[in-house]
């Protein structure tokens, strides 16, 4: 008989096997064997160092990344922290100012005569109400930081920014001349000179 020769096609893993039928003998071309250890190749290490290596520049980044996000926390915290101890008084102040101008200013017309029978002090009283509500809150901010950069820059001088500390101190003016006032609302002036 003749010889007979089967040839399977390659795999799709990239190994081939041809058989021969001369003398049974089976030989297998292996182009990647899979239970085969590479690392003994001359390629392995290189893949290894550049595993390693991009390894190492995704956690560099990733580290980065959060050091930036932790910094501008601290950066916030301690901004908020000084611009907090900056206002707390000056808002603390200005609430005062708003809260009994307001007050005196919302009782009816027969109260206030009994609470401030001197007609002049109640004048006063409504016209520093009607200045302290011609005040927005955004108005009141951009005064406080007004008075901010005039503090740091002393020459520019003065602005509307002193307008707020003004309007307390006449407060505490109005409140010490209207003896009625004082007896009743004493802690007050305290209150807006304490800070």
């Amino acid at each position: 008989m003749g010889d007979l020769r089967v040839e399977a096609a390659p795999s799709s893993s990239g190994t081939g096997i041809a058989q021969h039928a001369n003398d049974g003998h089976v030989a297998a071309a292996e182009d990647d064997d899979i239970w085969d250890d590479a690392s003994d190749s001359p390629g392995h290490a290189s893949n290894l160092d550049r595993e390693w290596i991009h390894r190492q520049n995704q956690f560099h980044k990733m580290g980065y990344r959060d050091g930036i996000t932790e910094g501008q926390k601290d950066s916030a915290q301690e901004g908020f922290n000084v611009g907090f101890s900056q206002s707390v008084n000056v808002g603390y102040k200005w609430g005062l100012v708003r809260g009994v101008t307001s007050a005196l200013a919302s009782l009816p017309d027969n109260l206030k005569e009994k609470l401030v029978p001197d007609a002049q002090c109640r004048r006063k009283f409504l016209d520093v109400h009607s200045s302290v509500q011609g005040i927005s809150a955004d108005d009141a901010l951009q005064m406080f930081h007004e008075s901010i950069f005039q503090s740091n820059h002393p020459a520019d001088g003065a602005t509307e920014s002193n307008r707020i500390k003004s309007l307390s101190e006449d407060l505490v003016l109005l409140l010490h001349e209207c003896p009625d006032i004082k007896n009743r609302y004493h802690r007050i002036p305290r209150l807006l000179n304490a800070c």
